[in-house]
């Protein structure tokens, strides 16, 4: 089974900063001074945005900021400007205004030794590796480019399996297919052959692309669209508003139960020391019994799909349980590339397993935190990648301005 392990917002870091809150019942709005905190200077042009999204902007030549009227919902508020450590913080709106002053410390990296070791001369074969397990394999990232690919710098470990990559600068991809420029300041890319996990971690800025012709921009509405249905964020958001049925998806308890097939550990154990004592009997006897020993004890047993909420969600704090889910979206089918990867036909639906190894609480915009507590298989840990990822202040039907 493929394993992604896919968090593409959430991200920490060691920052200073000063803010207050002030209590608004019109508007969104964060604002404040950006600031070198050696020299106490103004950092101007800095990038400042709300990751995952395309709400940003760069701040004035005294280090201003103003950043209001975007919708309610959590956001993790960035500061990135070349050279620097990159400030984040969580902010929720609902209605609020923040002011914040930033002092930006300078990025003193300290490369480990597998990054030192970069390796030069399998290069190309890396990066396409990378490329292919970062951007996806689904019909968008054919129309994906990174464009300073050279940034990257990528190591494979190997004696572990391990394929790592690094870039000092955000990486630059442009996507055509959904009208979109992002710019990556990754954290970690780690591509483990072994067990087939893959960790990414970074913060995104979208910045849209302008359109040719009405044309074009009626093509990206359409892509966005599909590309939204049946994604994670979809599902986030029809949870909280427990209308998933409506929108196509189907949601099954995933529970651990015996193993049917195999006997109790005492009757293994003890029929195979016998088995071993008595040198009579038939080898074909100890490895019968031996390979009932290797089965697992507990197997998963999927549950009827849920019809409520309360077996997922606690409704007072907006929670997801610790939970295994498995997710159907039935409102589309496959797309063909990924068949051939799990070795069958394309079916019409899209089934997806997610592991909650921990309460995490979702928010109205799809937010939701921490990421780490998220393990995707199936076919989002196939789709859920850069070429199809979308911002969070994204809505169905409304073109982005």
């Amino acid at each position: 089974m493929n394993r992604l392990l896919y968090n593409s917002i959430k991200i920490g870091f060691v920052f200073s900063a000063v803010f207050s809150a002030v209590a608004s019942a019109q508007i969104n709005k964060i604002s404040g001074t950006i600031t070198d905190a050696d020299s106490d200077e103004p950092i101007p042009f800095a990038n400042v945005f709300f990751a995952s999204t395309s709400i940003g902007i760069s701040s004035d030549m005294e280090g201003k900021f103003v950043l209001q009227n975007f919708p309610n919902g959590k956001y993790d508020f960035t500061v990135a400007y070349v050279g620097y450590e990159p400030f984040q913080q969580a902010f929720e709106f609902n209605g609020s205004e923040y002011r914040l002053t930033i002092k930006l410390k300078t990025n003193e990296v300290k490369l480990n030794e597998v990054i030192i070791k970069a390796d030069t001369t399998g290069w190309a074969q890396n990066f396409a590796i990378f490329k292919r397990n970062f951007l996806g394999e689904t019909a968008n990232a054919s129309n994906c480019t990174i464009l300073n690919p050279r940034d990257i710098h990528l190591y494979f470990d190997k004696q572990d399996g391990i394929l790592v990559a690094h870039a000092r600068k955000p990486i630059v991809i442009e996507n055509k297919a959904l009208g979109y420029t992002i710019q990556w300041y990754m954290q970690k890319f780690e591509l483990n052959y072994r067990n087939g996990r893959l960790e990414v971690f970074g913060i995104p800025l979208f910045q849209q692309l302008d359109p040719k012709n009405e044309r074009q921009l009626k093509q990206w509405t359409q892509e966005r669209e599909r590309a939204y249905r049946g994604s994670i964020t979809h599902f986030m958001r029809t949870l909280l508003r427990k209308n998933w049925l409506d929108e196509g998806f189907e949601v099954r308890l995933v529970n651990l139960v015996p193993n049917p097939e195999r006997p109790s550990k005492e009757f293994l154990d003890k029929k195979l020391t016998a088995l071993k004592a008595d040198i009579t009997s038939s080898g074909d006897s100890l490895k019968y019994y031996s390979r009932l020993a290797a089965k697992p004890e507990l197997i998963e047993e999927v549950s009827r799909a849920l019809a409520g909420a309360e077996q997922i969600i606690n409704d007072q704090t907006q929670t997801m349980l610790k939970r295994t889910l498995a997710v159907r979206y039935k409102n589309e089918k496959e797309e063909p590339a990924y068949p051939p990867t799990v070795g069958r036909t394309t079916r019409k639906v899209q089934d997806s397993v997610l592991r909650i190894f921990d309460e995490m609480k979702i928010y109205s915009n799809g937010y939701y935190e921490p990421v780490q507590n998220l393990f995707v298989e199936m076919y989002w840990g196939w789709s859920e990648k850069i070429s199809d990822m979308l911002p969070l202040d994204y809505s169905p039907g409304v073109s982005l301005k």
